[in-house]
Parts: structure tokens; sequence; C-alpha cells
């Protein structure tokens, strides 16, 4: 197999200067991806962002470049293609750290699985199998932030975005052809933004969160949101903060002094967040108790949603799409609560998919 084109040029673009003429000499169409740390805070940090433009890749050092406006402005402008790998990170990062949300982005690995069985193919496998190019070893674990890079991560760098645009106009090729664009496009509407999360939305992702009474559960709401917020201001993960399982324990008592706070929490964290941590306690006892949280269904839910997916499965298979895009557990579970309450499809189902299982799902959801 062929490895990287040699003719490929590689810019460093480290000043504003520099980093407005290269914005101004790109392509419509550029192949998009970042390079980031992300160990000790709850922000990624960024270490680089490449951009391929046609032959040329332009690698631009986040450490030193104060104005990025030309840079945001390409990035916002819905007739430029923004071709990513796998984006969701990558927009998350871009949302932090230029605080915006790139508009007309088109993701190769899930373009993919509208024309393959592969859902989450790698960056150098869908290389491989699309543009026939063999990639060198990954530099996965590089410390993108040290000064200069290695030569081995310029080409990795490199190599990261110079086949974007190529498999892009390859899988649109396919995705016509199979008369799936339309399909990808009304999906990639979603996926293609990044709106950060609710810091009074974490409380339902906790373990065992579903068997608190309403009260509670109000408790473990404003313990989380106080949790959010701080690892958001103090830019550190969660679990450097306080563990789920602490504020689960506090959640479960009416009440709760300095003096039990001591005994409940590691001594440091008692110390420093403790009064916070008594205040989100007391609010929580205060506040209107959330809507409830999903228990885990029954015997008789879960035989329709083996149902279910085996269905969709079933329909995947045929048309030869990923299966996760008819079949996901998450989805087809959400169709199922949905249909309890309202008895319709999920939005999920819809749309696109509607045509596909929409009225085998029906049937299997009314009994």
């Amino acid at each position: 197999m062929p490895c990287r084109e040699e003719e490929t040029s590689v810019f460093w673009i480290d000043t504003d200067h520099e980093l407005a003429a290269a914005v101004a000499s790109w392509d419509d169409c550029v192949g998009l991806d970042t390079e980031f740390i992300r160990t000790d805070t709850f922000y990624p940090i960024p270490g680089l962002y490449q951009v391929a433009s046609g032959k040329q890749v332009f690698l631009l050092d986040p450490l030193t470049i104060e104005d990025w406006q030309p840079f945001c402005e390409f990035l916002t402008d819905g007739t430029k293609v923004k071709v990513m790998h796998a984006c969701q990170e990558d927009l998350e990062l871009i949302n932090h750290h230029l605080k915006i949300t790139p508009a007309n982005i088109f993701d190769t690995q899930f373009a993919n699985a509208f024309v393959r069985s592969d859902y989450s193919l790698s960056y150098a496998n869908l290389v491989r199998q699309v543009v026939d190019v063999d990639l060198q070893k990954q530099e996965t674990r590089s410390n993108w932030l040290q000064r200069p890079l290695t030569e081995e991560q310029m080409v990795y760098a490199a190599d990261d975005v110079i086949y974007l645009v190529p498999m892009y106009e390859a899988l649109t090729k396919a995705l016509s052809a199979n008369g799936r664009l339309t399909w990808f496009g009304e999906d990639m509407a979603g996926r293609g933004s990044y709106v950060e999360p609710d810091p009074g939305a974490y409380f339902a992702e906790v373990k065992r969160a579903w068997q608190l009474s309403g009260r509670e559960l109000a408790r473990l709401q404003t313990l989380c949101r106080w949790r959010e917020n701080a690892a958001r201001h103090f830019d550190m993960p969660r679990n450097r903060i306080v563990w789920d399982d602490h504020l689960m324990n506090l959640a479960t008592r009416e009440h709760v002094d300095a003096a039990e706070l001591n005994e409940l929490l590691p001594r440091a964290i008692a110390r420093k967040y403790g009064n916070a941590m008594l205040d989100a306690h007391a609010k929580g006892n205060a506040e209107p108790p959330p809507k409830p949280l999903n228990k885990p269904l029954s015997t008789g839910q879960n035989a329709r949603v083996k149902a279910l997916r085996s269905l969709a499965g079933e329909k995947a298979e045929q048309l030869g799409m990923a299966p996760e895009l008819l079949a996901r557990r998450k989805d087809v579970e959400a169709c199922l609560r949905y249909y309890a309450e309202n008895t319709a499809l999920s939005e999920h189902y819809a749309g696109w998919r509607k045509d596909l299982v929409g009225a085998q799902f029906l049937q299997i959801l009314s009994g």
C-alpha cells in the first residue's frame, strides 16, 4: 500500500499574521483535526489545530496565536465544508477554546457507518479502506504541549488531516449512490454541533440514582450541580473535587452538619469544600424534586427491546450499514419508554428510520 504522498507541503503557523494569510488561502472544503491534552483538567487543553487544504497542511499553534478571528470566521461559515473524523471531542475543544460552533461539519467516521457495517472505524483503518493508504505508527500518547514538536509528531499531525477531503469525496459519492446522503445529513445536523451540558443534568448519570426518593434526588441534583460548576471553575476533573459515591451518600441524609461531613468525606475535601457542600445540600431540601429517573426495564420490556434490536439489526445487515444506526440499545430503550408515555415513535425513529423499521417497531411496541 502507498504511504503518505511526499509532495504534501506542511506549514507551521504560530503568528496572527500567518494565520490570517493561511485562512485566506484555504479551499472551500478542508480537513480539520485537533490535538489536545486532558489528564488533570476538566476542559481539554489545545495543543494543535491541523487544517488540510489541497496538498497543503497547516499546523496552527494555539500556544502562541492570539487573534483567532479569521479562523473562527472560516469555521462558522456555512458555505465552507469542514471534514473531520469522530468530531465530538474536537467540537468540545473548539467550543471551549474559541467559543464558537463550527458550521457544515462532515464526519467521515459517521458517514462510513451509512455505507459499511463498521460504526466506529478508526481513522487509520478508514484511510486504508477508502483511499488505500497505510499510515505510519500513530502518536496516540504524545505531549502536544511540548515545543518544538518532534518529527514524528509533525508527520502524525499531517497524516491526520491530509486524507480527510479525499475520503469526504469518496464517502459522499457512496452515500449518493446508495440514496443515503439525506439520511446522513439529517443525523449530521445534530451530531455536528456541541452544546456544553447543563450542570443540573449530571445527577441523572450517577449510578443507582434511580433508587432515590424525590427529596433525595433533589439533594443529589443540587450537590451534582455544585460539583459540576466547581469542576468547571477550577478546571479540575469531577473526581478531583469529590466522588459520585460521596454525593450519593450525602443525598440520602436529610440533615448533615460540619461534624458529619468531616466523617463522611476525606479530610482535605471537607476542609476545602465543606461549606459549599452544606449549602448545596440545604438547597436540595428546599428545591422541588426533579422528575423521577427511569427504573431498569422489566423482563417483559427487555424482551421487547431484544425483539426491536433484532429486527433493526437484520434491516441494517440487509442494507450493508452499521447496525448501531438502527439498533443501538440506548436508542431502542428510549423509543420503548417514549412509546409507553406517548404511543408514538421517539424522535430518533420518526425521521428516515421510520420508513425502514417504523411499522414493525409499532407492531412490537403495541404488543
